[in-house]
Formats: structure tokens, sequence, C-alpha cells
């Protein structure tokens, strides 16, 4: 006997577990198997590794400290204490913030020099805290109708009225505040301002509705906190810091999308009315300094590349002939590129997982390079490979070091780089030939380095460093890690330092005057090297000492001088991104630099201070517990209908997560009115082994339709299903590829209650038993239509047994391959060929086989609210026919799609929540057939097109919306249809 109609879907939890518990598996992750130690402040509850300890004082020291600088600057501070979480586990810097269930704030405790937008700071980790705690204090803030709710409903995601805000918003205050609070950060640096002073230059300053940076347009994720935070910086400086607080605070009492004419009363206008006023005063005084650049001359130089979204970094070769520069732009995988100056042509572009630097071998055969990949489930560190230039093959040469910015001494022996831990930095060097590793440098929280490079001849290193209440500074070590030259000792991020091949000049980029620009200073002839050091004088270099070495008109950075002296590489900003330019590097075109126009501002609050270290240091360390943050903080009513002789759904959900994301749940009970009884349902998960992660199931819930019978007939019942499940979930991740192995227990309970008095009660109980396996090589890139290279491969197996008769069992196989292939033909992506076949198989003996459902378009719901969700697609399509056209026990489709770009949009309309980012064509052949063993194979297929469009809803999220029309044409007795779907079709 089997249910007739659509497959089974039970209500309500999937979508609420999806939401609500799936979000905490996030790459973003914290290991959640590490042993963690906790201790409390008077406002924050830190969490860390047990040999993180150090650091994480110092961390909730300055936790402190921006709490209280926030609560006097910005706005009154949320009830209860923050979780503050330290993790040590990747090598990209970040850190994030989330007001659900509870505040939570995790720090990666590694420093963020290496970043082009972040290193302009006095203190990383005061910078990082002041951001995302201001995320929490906006975040959680809920006034009026929305205070009312939280009351009613608790921390329910859809009561926070600043998740109806602009991204610009979200993250423009924070970065402005970072600087605002502390001197230094992002808004007062250089980096984000040369974005916005490209985006004037090259036209294509953003207007309000294109500032969130949902569409792939540079400088895409950047775009928010350069336009925001510059934005808040200008609308502090008209009408004071207490403005943009007031502001704030009137947004947290706003109805959804409505913040536009919150600011009236503080900026003057509405937010789109003083974003054009800004706007225009921004893009005329740009214009005017660019004239005025202009004016002296600007510096051109010979492009060598196209533009990318990472600045590239170049490096000659040891005879000149070729420059080596990490590509990664929004069109296809990241890349080692090495070109032809002479030619410009590419002479080899090899795939790499990030930047990280390269360094080229002494006889150029060998570019030896850093880059990251996983190296567990949660941990993603830098190390060295080597990549044989001729052969283009690559080998791994350490696993797990943590590494970055590599370059080889002239004698081809020993490389300097900086290794990451502790929550520090240090210089570091290796040797070639036993990959042994000598530290030059000790960890030390309040200091930094990055970018080392080798004199020429071998016996210094020039590096940036940044020490505590400093910006970045230069300085040269001889072979011992001793500072023998202070180099810069000024306000501005003096970074990527370069000799010229007879050791004369060092030449970096520096943003002393605003934008960065190329500088060079002549060394000094008598540094100590390789002798003794007695009181070595450190001063920074006289003004009269320092060249300006180019002028650009949107800043340069990352030089580097031909082994002949003649030329000299860089990357220079444009409005579409970063470019490798090649000139001429002629010294008397050089001009005396002058002392320079950074200074550091004073910060609104006091400087940094530990005045609640000896609380900190004296509060107990305990072993970590996850009940302080574990327990539901909100329930959310839901009701939704079901059919007739079911009836409807009353109940309500709530979930809850721990601070390191080991435990997290979701519960959802309720009444089903017309069968008077409980449906109810629970998801828990459990990450504390780091792989698998365990997750258990448990339900009762209710539904309606008709069984068929021995007799060919058919009844209608009432079905109650009762299911335990648990499951463990392998993942093994890679930068290239991933794994996932689901194995899965339970136990299943179908009790079937005749509508009519036509037939008896029938229960079933069956053990199941399922196994999933998955593993992709596809990926795609920002602006990619779909996915465009590799493939993907999942095989879906699982059995049942009758619990009463062993004897009486059911299997079933699914499998699911998806390859895809692309070029370049036109328009702002590659072109896609992709292809997807599908297969199913059931059967049992004394057992009636599963039947799978064919026809109907393919696709994927969007999840709208908690536990509601629209659109979706077949499992086995057929465009042009209806979903379940034909049944079978056996069931096989195919699908191959020809995906071109048409237009990339990235507007809306104001301050409305809607914004067009893209639109693609598709064109299709679908072909499939559903049968039992003994039937004959009667194919359906069809031919159609697409037209998706890709829209930004509620200024978060981009989602895709599909038109289509499909002509059958094998068994075409259907006309030609138009439908509407959503999500990507495969």
């Amino acid at each position: 006997m089997r249910l007739l109609g659509p497959a089974h879907v039970r209500s309500g939890l999937a979508a609420v577990a999806l939401l609500f518990v799936l979000p905490a598996q996030a790459v973003a992750q914290v290991p959640p198997d590490e042993r963690y130690l906790t201790f409390d402040t008077d406002h924050f509850r830190v969490v860390y590794p047990e040999r993180m300890e150090a650091f994480a004082r110092r961390a909730a020291s300055s936790a402190e400290w921006a709490y209280d600088a926030l609560s006097r600057q910005f706005m009154q501070p949320p009830s209860g204490r923050i979780a503050l979480v330290i993790a040590d586990h990747t090598d990209r810097p970040n850190a994030s913030a989330t007001p659900i269930p509870t505040n939570r704030v995790v720090l990666i405790a590694t420093p963020d020099i290496a970043s082009r937008t972040l290193n302009y700071y006095t203190d990383w980790v005061a910078s990082s805290l002041v951001h995302e705690l201001t995320h929490i204090f906006h975040l959680d803030r809920a006034d009026g109708v929305w205070g009312l709710a939280q009351t009613l409903f608790g921390r329910v995601p859809a009561f926070f009225p600043a998740f109806y805000q602009p991204r610009w918003v979200i993250e423009g205050l924070p970065t402005y505040y970072e600087s605002r609070l502390t001197g230094a950060g992002r808004a007062y640096g250089s980096s984000i301002a040369m974005m916005l002073d490209a985006d004037a230059s090259g036209g294509d300053f953003r207007t309000i509705d294109a500032a969130d940076g949902l569409s792939p347009l540079w400088p895409s994720g950047h775009t928010p906190y350069a336009y925001g935070g510059l934005y808040f910086r200008s609308m502090a400086e008209q009408y004071g810091d207490s403005a943009v607080a007031r502001f704030t605070r009137r947004g947290a009492a706003r109805l959804p999308y409505t913040l536009n004419w919150a600011s009236s009363p503080y900026f003057g206008r509405t937010l789109s009315g003083s974003w054009k006023d800004w706007s225009h005063e921004y893009k005329r005084e740009a214009r005017a300094r660019i004239e005025s650049l202009a004016a002296l001359g600007l510096t051109q130089g010979k492009p060598l590349s196209g533009h990318a979204w990472v600045a590239p970094s170049p490096r000659f070769s040891p005879d000149g002939r070729y420059v080596a520069f990490e590509y990664i732009t929004p069109h296809d995988d990241p890349a080692t590129m090495i070109v032809d100056v002479g030619t410009g042509e590419v002479v080899l572009r090899k795939r790499r997982n990030s930047s990280g630097g390269s360094t080229w071998g002494p006889d150029g055969d060998r570019l030896y390079f850093v880059q990251v990949d996983y190296t567990g489930r949660y941990t993603i560190h830098g190390d060295l490979y080597e990549l044989d230039v001729a052969a283009g093959k690559e080998r791994r040469l350490t696993r797990g070091r943590r590494i970055a910015s590599p370059d080889l001494a002239p004698d081809g022996r020993t490389l300097v780089a900086v290794e990451t831990g502790d929550g520090s930095n240090r210089l570091v060097s290796i040797d070639l030939r036993s990959l042994e590793f000598r530290p030059l440098t000790e960890f030390d929280e309040g200091v930094n380095w990055e970018r080392p490079r080798w004199s020429p001849a071998g016996n210094m290193i020039a590096a940036e460093r940044t020490e505590r209440g400093r910006v970045l500074d230069l300085v040269v070590v001889d072979t011992a890690g001793e500072v023998i030259w202070q180099v810069t000792h000024d306000d501005a991020a003096d970074v990527s330092p370069a000799w010229s091949p007879d050791g004369r000049y060092l030449l970096w980029a520096s943003d002393r005057d605003g934008a960065s620009d190329i500088y060079a200073a002549e060394v000094p002839e008598k540094l100590p090297v390789d002798r003794p050091r007695r009181g070595v004088d450190r001063a920074s270099v006289a003004g009269g000492r320092v060249w300006r070495v180019t002028r650009t008109a949107n800043g340069a950075s990352d030089p580097d001088v031909s082994p002949d002296g003649r030329w000299l590489a860089l990357a220079a900003v444009y409005s579409d991104g970063v470019r490798v330019e090649m000139l001429p590097l002629d010294t008397a075109m050089w001009r005396p630099a002058g002392p320079g126009r950074r200074f550091l501002r004073q910060p609104s609050t006091p400087a940094m201070r530990a005045s609640v270290e000896p609380a900190i240091d004296q509060a107990p360390a305990r072993a970590y517990s996850p009940f302080p943050s574990l327990w539901p903080r909100s329930w959310l009513p839901i009701v939704y209908t079901g059919s007739s002789a079911v009836g409807t759904f009353v109940g309500a959900t709530t979930f809850g997560a721990d601070d390191v994301r080991r435990h997290s749940y979701a519960i959802l009970a309720g009444w089903r009115t017309e069968v008077s009884a409980v449906e109810a349902g629970a998801v828990y998960r459990y990450a504390g082994l780091g792989d698998p992660v365990l997750e258990l199931g448990l339900w009762q819930d209710w539904s309606s339709g008709r069984l068929a019978t021995t007799d060919g007939g058919s009844v209608d019942v009432v079905e109650r299903e009762r299911e335990a499940r648990i499951s463990a979930r392998f993942f093994r991740p890679r930068m290239r590829t991933a794994l996932s192995i689901i194995p899965a227990l339970g136990i299943e309970e179908r009790r079937f209650t005749p509508a009519d008095t036509a037939f008896s009660e029938l229960t079933v109980t069956d053990a199941i038993a399922g196994l999933v396996l998955g593993y992709s090589r596809a990926r795609g890139y920002p602006r990619s239509v779909s996915a465009e290279k590799g493939f993907v491969a999942v095989l879906d197996l699982g059995h049942r047994r009758r619990t009463d008769d062993f004897d009486r069992w059911r299997v079933s196989a699914e499998a699911e391959l998806r390859g895809y292939l692309s070029f370049p033909v036109f328009g702002y992506a590659n072109h896609v060929v992709a292809a997807r076949l599908a297969f199913g198989a059931s059967d049992g003996r004394d057992r009636s086989p599963e039947l799978f459902e064919l026809g109907g378009v393919p696709g994927r719901a969007i999840d709208v609210i908690a536990g509601v969700a629209i659109g979706g697609g077949s499992q086995y399509p057929v465009r042009g026919f209806s979903e379940g056209v034909k049944f079978g026990d056996r069931i096989a489709s195919a699908s191959l799609e020809y995906r071109l770009p048409l237009a990339l949009v990235g507007r809306g309309y104001g301050l409305w929540p809607v914004m067009l980012d893209r639109l693609s064509l598709s064109l299709f052949a679908d072909a499939g057939s559903a049968w039992r063993e003994s039937d004959d194979i009667d194919v359906l297929a069809s031919l159609g097109s697409e037209l998706s469009v890709d829209l930004g809803l509620g200024y978060q999220f981009v989602y895709r919306f599909r038109v289509g029309v499909a002509q059958p044409i094998v068994d075409s007795g259907d006309d030609l249809s138009l439908y509407f779907t959503t999500g990507i079709a495969f």
C-alpha cells in the first residue's frame, strides 16, 4: 500500500530548522571542538581557547573600553552581558557580530595588517571591537512597536528593526565609529577614500540605491563600508556626532523600510536628499583634487593587466623579462599571472586559492608563493608552495605553518616570511633546503609585521611594522632581526617596501599626502650591518631625503624595480579596480616629498587605557559551559492551514545556540484542530566532536491523502507519522573541492486512519537507514550567471525494513551529476554550458517500492521568513509538463542548458528595498522518463528558454526569479507553457 500524490513534506519544521539551526554551521564557525575557557567582566562573557588567555584578557580590556566609549558617544548599551568569543583558527583576519539568539562578537586573533583596507589603525584589536560593538549597540536596539514585540516574543529575528535598514547604514555606522573613537580606522584612512575618488573621477560614484554592495561592481563588498563610513563622517562633521547617534536611535522605532524619513530632524533632509548633497560635494572636491594633480603632471604607466579586485603585488623576474603578480577578478579563479613586459602577453596563468605574496627563484625558473587552504573542517591556514614556471606545476612545501608574504634572499637559499600565531605575528627565515624555520622577531601582541623584502646584498630586510599606538611604519632589520634603521616615523600608512637593484634606494607606498603613491629614500651608508649596534640612531629620515616618485590620479601601491633599474612596476587604482602598470624609473624626475600632510585624528574619547585590566586579571577563568547562552530567548506563534481532514496547525517555535555553536536546536510544537492531536518536532545538533556533526530529529505530524490498495483501488486516509532519526555529518572542505558523507539511522511509525469505514486502521513501523555522499569541484565567481566550472556528484541511498517482519524491506537509490563548462563570448560574465543527469530506482520484498515523480520545473525555494518559503522545484523536471505527469519506481531525467549574460545593472530606485542586480538568459532541452520495472519506457522531452532576473531584496540578499516558456517535443499533447519559479535551475 502507498500514498498517492505529491511527496510528503513535514509541515513547518524543516523550514524552521533550516532557518535557525543551519546558519550555526556557516563557514565562519569557530571550531566547536576546542577546549574553551571563560571569564566574566562587567559587560562581557569572554570565551577563548585555552592557549589564548593572555590575548583574551587584553581583548576584554579593549572591549570594556569600547563599550564605555560607545555608551557615552553613541547610544544606550544593550542589557545583559555580551559574549566575546576569541578564535584563532584562520589566517583570514575577520570579526563578526550578531544579536541572534544573543548578543555575540567573534574576534579572530589574526592581525589585520595585510589588508589594504584595514591597515590604517593604531590598535587593530581596539578598532575591530569598536566596529563590532557598534553593530551590537545598533542591531540590538528596538523601540516603539519593536520593543513591545520583543517584550512579548523575545529575540525573534523579524522584530529587530535594524535588519530592515540598508547595508550601507549597518556597515557605515561601525566604519565611522571605529575611526571616531580611535583616531584611525577606515573612515580616516586613505583606502576607502581612494575607492570613492576613483569612482568620482570615473563617473561611477554610487547613488543611494547602489551603495549596498550587493551587485558585483568594484569595490563590491567594500562598498557599504566605504560609502556608508564616509557619508556618516560627513554628516558628523556637518551636524555633530550627536546627530548621527540620535538618527540611529530614531531608526530603532521606524517601521520596516521607512528609514528615509528618519534623518530630516538631524541631517536637514531625508537620507536620499542628504546623500545627493553629500555625493555632489564629494565629487566636486575629488575632481578638483585630481585637476590640481594633473596641473603638476600625472604619472602614466603602461598597463600589464586588466582591472583586479585585489592589489596585485607585481614582482620582476631576475632577468627582467617577466612580471609575476596575483590576479583576483570577479570573472575567474584567483591566479598567479606571469606577463612578458615587452609584449604584454600572458606567459602563464596558474590558478591559486588566494593572495599571499610571491617571490622568484634566483634562476627565474621557480616562483615561490603563499596561499591559504583548509587544514581541517574549521581551520584555514597559509602555506608555502613552489611553482615550476616552465611546466606550470605547483608543489606544496609546508602544511599548517601559517605564513604569508615570502621573499627569497639573493642567494636563493633563504626565505623571509611572516608567521601568524598567538594573536600576533613575527618575521621568520626559512631554509629552502630543509624547510627549517628560524624566528627573527618574537610574537608580541603590541607589534605586528608584514611584507618583508631582502636587500640586494642579502644583509638587510625592509618590512612594514606597526606598534600599538602608531600606524604602519617601515623599518630595516639585520639578519638577526634587530632594527637598524627606522625608515619612517609618521602618521601615514607606509607599506610595501622595495629596493633598487643597486641597494641605494628604498621605495615604498605611502598615503602621507592623502592618497597612496610611491616614495623613495636614499639608504644611509653607515647602517650597522653585521657589527655591534651600540646606541643605534633609529630616528626617521629627514624630509629632504624623501622623494615622491609617482603622482597618480587615484593612488598607487606595491612598487617593484626591474633588475636593470630602468623600470618601476606598481598597482594603480581606477574606478574598475586595481591594475598592474609599468613606467620608466628616472631619479631625475623625482621631487622632494616635503613633510607630509597626514596627521592622526584626535579620538573623541580618552586614549586607550588599561583602567579595567586589574578587574579582568582578577576574574577567575573557568571551564566553558554552554548554558548561559543556550537557553531559548524567543518564541514565535505559527499558524498554517492543512487539508480539511487534518485541519489547521496552531503552535509555536523556538530555537537556541550556545556561544561557540557546539549545541544548537529548533523546536516546533502545536495542535492540529481536526484530529485534536499534538503535532511537534525538534532538531538538535551537536558539533563538539568537530567532525562529524551529529544531528537528532524527533517529530510527529499529520497529513492526508489517498492510499493505494492491493486490489488496485484507493481510499482516503489521514496519516500520523512519528519519526526519530540520528545522523552524522562528515565534511572535508578544501578551497577547490568539498566532500561530505552523511550516514543516518532512524525509526518511523506511520498510522493510516480511513476517512470512512471502507477498511480498518493500519500501522506500519520501519527501521530506516540512509547514506548521502556528495563531492563537488564546481565553482562560480561574483559575476557568474551560475556555477561555471567543474562538477557536483551526489548519491542518496535509503533502506527501510518492517520492524515486525525484517524480511519485508524496501531500498531506493538516487544519483545526480551536474557539470559546468564556461568560456568568454560577450557580456559581463562567461557563457556557460550546464548539464544535469538524475537517476532513481527503488525495489522491495513484500513492500511497494518508492514511487518517483517526473515533470515540472527545476528550482530552489526562497526562505522569506521563519517557516515560510516560496517557490521550489521538481527533483526530476521536464519543463513543459506538469509535476507528477508520470510515476514510476524507475526514473531518469536530463537537462542541457546554454546560459548567457544579458545585463549587469546594480541599480534600484532610491531607498526602495528592491534592486535589479543582473539579467541572464538560458536555452534548454529537457528529457526524462518514469516507469515501473515491467513497463515500456516512454520518454518525455521539451525545448524552451528562461529569463533569469536577480533581485536584491530587503537591502541584504540577492534572489533569482525565473520566467520561462517550454514546448513539449516528444509526447507533445501539451501546448506551449509559460511558468514562473525561483532559484537557479541547477
